[in-house]
């Protein structure tokens, strides 16, 4: 037999592998399907043995400020659309109309959210979605993972403002299987503003306790091109001693788009955040906290044919970081040499393909992602120490550390007359946890034209954050760094009904964790905080209504209503700082109406009741319920907003965290004109 040449051999395999990208992923559809069957059927079983425990399903209390998309349609969502559960979109008019000036203050409307605020204007702020702690929520922006991995308290720091931002979408529950491990309670995505005409928007607000809020938006389109820039800067002397703060952030996006080509969109941001941070993490200290953000990303997504679609990113989110525990080494002791310092830099990409039908649509993807630190209190020893920028020349990093994952995943949505079904499942592989698998699968049946149900059971996992993992001082905590991924099982029943001007929904939720991590302590001792382990089993709920009236004074109305229970029975008699400090109940009420043509008022209402306790000079104290309005007062027209905005009205005396005193009420007044 005539033996083929290496040419010949080459050209036989060209042909042969010569396929359109359609055929190509036909043939990884094929391999990564036997995954999805067998993670769904493994997930199914584990539902079927914990069936008597596990009716559930998916925060989704909303408030006036959101929208939710149509379960059975076509989900708006790119980032979220795997899911059959209801997404909450806050949308673009409706953040114009609440009375704040940034996202944290932004989603403490939102129910089921949980925003824990150390200081005013969200300069430290937690976010916890469905009882979660603040590491357990994914973050992206425009689709970008810029989770914080040193600690969830940086989640939030963005450097966007909240002008620039066109909608935010929250995913209530576990969404690992395509969008990463950190979605272990749920996620929020925020899509900035692609503006549509060159434009620029000027503001200005003032108002007590010194604050000034300073921002303009310039936007240059053309054709085929949209350039955006948007800077900001917000300060104020601080509502109590050593609550002072102020943040600057710069944001610039630019977007190429056409058929040929597809979207090409680069961005770019930069956040300065220095907050006297008053009695933060620890009582006595007279404490300070310094934050600088970069972020850099590039996107393209493109429309391929036979109904297939490609996206790309690649980005970079860097931190550094100064906590002073003492300010400027006031009333610090002989022990107190440094301050702490930190540097994060996170590296990653992702390369995602989905395929559309009149029956089906299928994704596949995968994603690598590099976190990195160095510190002098965070990580491993290392060989050789390193300068600390912005820090004076004898500092040096003297610890650190690096992660190094890569997540491979797919998800399918099947279309089945009244039925929608979608099962997916993620491949995770690191260098410090080996392989974790996570999936999981939905189902949404269309009862009636206006109503629906759905389900769902999913599987989720995270890593500890580096704080977790190595934060120990001399005075206060104890960390572990044998800590192993978090584990938890969810599983979601909800309905929703839309008719006319009224639309309502109601859900439940049942998640059982495995190794949640938490700090505790004994009550009642002056032992250190120790980062440990426990396993917590958690049940929810929510109920939403909204109305839409066509009147010339009422525009909207909306209530909301959430729950959460936990079994704890196993750790009584410890003092929690995160996980079992959990929102037990939430009430949002809020009206939408006009007064005088151009002239209209805002109510925001809330009603919040906290589980758990703190230990405050010695003694333990419980959370006590508040309520709290915020009203804001707005003249608008196309070019010009004239507002004023009452924060807290009532002048209610309340904490987040522990015994962390926040603002009473609070004016301030603003105009923004467009050029």
């Amino acid at each position: 037999m005539k033996k083929k040449n290496f040419s010949t051999r080459t050209t036989i395999l060209f042909k042969r592998f010569r396929r359109t990208p359609y055929a190509v992923f036909n043939s990884l559809k094929r391999i990564v399907n036997i995954a999805v069957l067998s993670v769904a059927c493994l997930t199914f079983a584990n539902a079927k043995t914990l069936q008597a425990q596990t009716q559930q399903t998916q925060p989704d209390s909303i408030v006036y400020i959101i929208e939710e998309v149509e379960i059975l349609a076509e989900l708006n969502s790119e980032q979220f659309g795997h899911t059959a559960g209801i997404i909450q979109v806050l949308k673009r008019e409706d953040i114009a109309a609440a009375a704040v000036e940034n996202l944290q203050d932004l989603l403490r409307f939102a129910g089921g959210v949980d925003i824990r605020q150390r200081g005013a204007n969200g300069v430290q702020a937690d976010i916890s979605i469905r009882g979660s702690s603040a590491d357990q929520v994914l973050v992206l922006l425009n689709g970008v993972n810029i989770t914080d991995v040193q600690t969830g308290h940086y989640n939030l720091n963005i450097p966007l403002d909240l002008s620039a931002i066109d909608r935010i979408e929250i995913l209530r529950g576990s969404g690992s299987r395509v969008t990463g491990a950190t979605a272990f309670g749920g996620a929020i995505n925020i899509v900035t503003n692609e503006k549509k005409k060159t434009a620029v928007d000027l503001g200005v607000t003032a108002g007590e306790y010194g604050y000034i809020y300073q921002n303009v938006n310039a936007s240059q389109v053309t054709k085929n091109t949209s350039n955006t820039i948007s800077v900001s800067r917000q300060r104020s002397n601080g509502y109590i001693e050593n609550t002072d703060f102020d943040v600057t952030n710069i944001y610039l996006q630019s977007t190429f788009n056409s058929q040929e080509t597809g979207k090409l969109q680069f961005q770019a941001g930069f956040q300065d955040k220095g907050a006297g941070a008053n009695d933060f993490y620890y009582f006595g200290g007279y404490q300070y906290d310094w934050q600088r953000t970069f972020f850099s990303a590039l996107s393209w997504k493109k429309n391929l044919p036979k109904n297939l679609d490609i996206r790309t990113q690649a980005y970079w989110r860097g931190l550094h970081n100064r906590f002073e525990s003492y300010r400027n080494f006031r009333n610090a002791p002989d022990t107190y040499l440094n301050h702490n310092y930190h540097r994060t830099d996170i590296f990653g990409g992702q390369i995602k393909m989905e395929r559309f039908s009149s029956i089906d649509r299928t994704t596949i993807g995968i994603d690598i992602r590099n976190e990195h630190i160095v510190s002098n209190k965070l990580g491993n020893p290392l060989t050789v120490l390193r300068p600390v920028p912005f820090a004076p020349d004898s500092i040096r990093f003297i610890f650190g550390k690096n992660r190094l994952q890569a997540n491979l995943f797919t998800n399918e949505i099947f279309y089945l007359g009244k039925f929608t079904i979608s099962g997916g499942a993620a491949l995770n592989r690191s260098n410090d946890y080996g392989t974790n698998i996570s999936g999981g699968a939905d189902a949404v049946y269309q009862a009636f034209p206006n109503l629906a149900f759905y389900l769902d059971a999913n599987r989720t996992f995270r890593f500890p954050t580096y704080t977790d993992l190595y934060y120990t001082t001399n005075e206060s905590h104890t960390s572990d760094p044998n800590l192993k991924p978090e584990k938890a099982t969810t599983f979601e029943i909800g309905a929703k009904y839309a008719k006319n001007n009224l639309r309502t929904n109601a859900n439940i939720f049942y998640r059982i964790g495995t190794d949640i991590i938490d700090w505790m302590r004994p009550f009642g001792t002056d032992a250190k905080w120790q980062s440990t382990q426990i396993d917590i089993n958690t049940l929810g709920g929510d109920i939403f209504v909204q109305y839409d009236f066509k009147g010339i004074f009422l525009k909207k109305a909306q209530f909301s209503y959430s729950f959460l229970t936990q079994d704890k029975t196993s750790i009584e008699g410890y003092d929690s700082k995160y996980a079992l400090d959990y929102l037990k109940h939430k009430t949002v009420f809020c009206l939408n109406h006009k007064i005088y043509k151009h002239l209209q008022m805002n109510w925001n209402a809330t009603w919040q009741d906290r589980n758990g306790d703190y230990t405050l000079n010695n003694r333990r104290e419980e959370y006590k319920p508040f309520f709290l309005l915020d009203v804001r007062l707005q003249w608008e027209t196309e070019k010009i907003n004239v507002f004023a905005d009452f924060n807290n009205i009532f002048n209610t005396k309340y904490a987040d965290f522990g015994g962390i005193v926040q603002p009473g009420i609070w004016i301030r007044t603003g105009i923004c004109v467009r050029l």
